[in-house]
C-alpha cells in the first residue's frame, strides 16, 4: 500500500494520455475498451459517465461520456458534479479516523457517550457503527429509529444502515463542535483542492451540476429522476471525477489519515462468531476475481457511483454516472466501468468470476429442499416476498422467491452461491444433517436469516 501511496504522488495530468516521468507520452491501452461501453450511446442525447483511471501515479484516462443534462444537450465533462450517493460513507468514516487519530475519541467509545437517549447506545461502539454491525434499523427517520429495539446485538451481523452513518455524522458534529458539513470541509475538501465538492443538491437544473435519469423500458429512452435529499453523512454529498481523483490521490498518499490507521479501515470485520464480513470502515471489500478490491458504491436519484482501488495493480478507478441503475439500460452501471478497467490491466492475474462448484449427490441436495421463511426488515420483505422455496431440479438446485427463481450453486455441502446477483446463502444444519436455517448475505454488506417451515 505505501507503494501504491507513493506513486500516486506523481499525478500530473487529467487527459486520455499518461506523461511517463521521462517525458514520453503513452497511450493508456484500454481507454478504446473504455470507449467502447458507452459507444452504444455516442453522438445520442442520452446521460453518460465521467471515468477517471490513475495507474503507477499518473492518470491515464480521463473523460466523460454522454450528457450532463439531456433537454439542454449539455456534456458531461471530469468537472461535472454528480451526487456521490452512498460514498459518501468513505468520507464520513475518514472524519471520523481523524478524531481518532487526534485521541478525540475512541473506536470502543460507546454511542451513549455523544449521542444519550439512543435505544441501545450504552452497547453500540463507534467500531460498530462505522462497520455497519451495530444492529441500526434503516428505512426510516433517524428519530424513528432511535427509539426502536435493535435489529440484532452488535456485533452479531453485518447489516448495512445509512442511519448508522448518520449517528456518526452527529457524533463528528459533537466531538468538533462543528457542522458535518464545515468539518468536512476543513479537514478533508479545502486541504485537498477539492472546491467542486461538497453537501446537499437542489432541485432543478444548476450550472456545473449534472442531472439525474432513469432507464425508461416503456419508451426506450430516460426519464428525470426525483430528486431525494439524504443526510450527508449516510450519501448526501457530491463531487466531480477530478475531485475525486485528488481524493484517492491524499487517501492513499496519507495526507487524510495514517497509512496504518487507513490499513485498519481496509480490514474485513470479524462478527462475534468468528465470521469476516465484506466491509471495513467506510469501505467495501469485496475481492473481484482474487484481486485485492477497496471500494464503494453508491445510487440515488438518477445518479449511480463507484470507486475502486486496486493496491497490488497501482490501480484506482473513479466513475460517476447520472443515470440510475435501476432498472438497467444500455449506460453500463458505474461498478461494471469499474471492473472492466480491472480485467483490462489485469486480466491474465484474475481467477474465475465465481467460484468453481461442486458435485454434491442427489441425496445431499434433497435435504436443503422446503420452504423457509425470511426472517427481515419489511422493506426487505416486500421486495423479496416472506419465503424463498428450494426445490431440486435434476442435479441442479434451485431457490425461488417473489422476484423469480435462479439456480444457486454449491460451493461446499452447506454454501452456495447465486450468479445472478451477489447472493450467498450458508446453510445451518442440524442434528440430523438437515439444515434447520440458513443466511443469506447480499453483496456481503446486508444479512437475513431463514427459518425452515414444517
Amino acid at each position: 500500500m505505501q507503494n501504491l501511496s507513493r506513486s500516486l504522488l506523481a499525478v500530473a495530468c487529467l487527459t486520455g494520455v499518461a506523461r511517463l516521468g521521462s517525458g514520453v507520452e503513452a497511450t493508456f491501452e484500454p481507454s478504446a475498451r473504455i470507449d467502447a461501453l458507452f459507444a452504444a450511446k455516442a453522438g445520442a442525447k442520452w446521460p453518460g459517465a465521467a471515468v477517471v483511471v490513475v495507474r503507477d501515479g499518473v492518470v491515464v484516462h480521463s473523460k466523460a461520456y454522454g450528457h450532463a443534462n439531456v433537454e439542454q444537450g449539455l456534456a458531461n465533462t471530469p468537472r461535472t458534479k454528480f451526487r456521490l450517493a452512498s460514498v459518501s460513507k468513505s468520507f464520513t468514516s475518514l472524519l471520523v479516523l481523524q478524531l481518532v487519530e487526534q485521541g478525540r475519541l475512541r473506536l470502543d467509545d460507546p454511542l451513549e457517550k455523544y449521542l444519550p437517549g439512543i435505544v441501545g447506545g450504552d452497547v453500540i461502539t463507534i467500531h460498530h457503527l462505522l462497520s455497519h454491525t451495530a444492529g441500526m434499523p434503516d428505512f426510516m427517520s433517524f428519530e424513528e429509529a432511535a427509539k426502536l429495539p435493535r435489529e440484532s446485538a452488535p456485533g452479531e451481523r453485518l447489516n448495512y444502515s445509512n442511519l448508522g452513518f448518520q449517528a456518526l455524522g452527529r457524533v463528528v458534529e459533537k466531538v468538533t463542535g462543528r457542522s458535518y458539513e464545515a468539518r468536512l470541509r476543513e479537514a478533508i475538501l479545502d486541504p485537498l483542492g477539492m472546491k467542486d465538492s461538497g453537501g446537499g443538491w437542489p432541485a432543478g437544473p444548476s450550472e456545473g451540476r449534472a442531472t439525474g435519469y432513469l432507464f425508461d423500458p416503456a419508451s426506450g429512452g430516460v426519464v428525470l429522476a426525483e430528486t431525494s435529499n439524504a443526510d450527508p453523512a449516510s450519501g448526501g454529498l457530491y463531487s466531480t471525477a477530478e475531485d475525486m481523483t485528488r481524493w484517492v490521490k491524499g487517501l492513499l498518499d496519507g495526507r487524510i489519515v495514517s497509512p496504518a490507521i487507513l490499513e485498519r479501515a481496509w480490514t474485513p470485520v470479524t462478527l462475534n462468531d468468528g465470521r469476516r464480513g465484506a466491509y471495513g470502515y467506510g469501505f467495501m471489500l469485496i475481492p473481484y476475481r482474487g484481486l485485492r478490491e477497496v471500494a464503494h458504491g453508491g445510487d440515488i436519484s438518477g445518479f449511480n457511483t463507484y470507486y475502486a482501488i486496486y493496491p497490488t495493480e497501482k490501480l484506482a478507478v473513479v466513475v460517476l454516472s447520472n443515470v440510475g441503475m435501476r432498472p438497467p439500460g444500455p449506460v453500463p452501471e458505474a461498478g461494471a466501468v469499474a471492473h472492466e478497467i480491472a480485467d483490462a490491466v489485469a486480466g491474465d492475474r484474475l481467477g474465475p468470476r465465481w467460484p468453481p462448484p461442486i458435485a454434491l449427490a442427489p441425496g445431499v441436495l434433497d435435504r436443503y429442499v422446503g420452504r423457509y421463511r425470511i426472517d427481515a426488515p419489511a422493506p426487505i420483505v416486500a421486495v423479496m416476498g416472506d419465503a424463498i422455496e428450494i426445490r431440486r431440479d435434476g442435479e441442479r438446485i434451485v431457490a425461488k422467491g417473489k422476484q423469480g427463481e435462479a439456480e444457486i450453486f454449491p460451493e461446499s455441502e452447506t454454501e452456495f452461491h447465486s450468479k445472478e446477483g451477489p447472493v450467498r446463502i450458508s446453510f445451518v444444519l442440524g442434528e440430523n444433517g438437515a439444515p434447520t436455517q440458513a443466511i443469506v448475505t447480499l453483496m456481503g454488506l446486508r444479512e437475513f436469516h431463514l427459518t425452515r417451515l414444517p
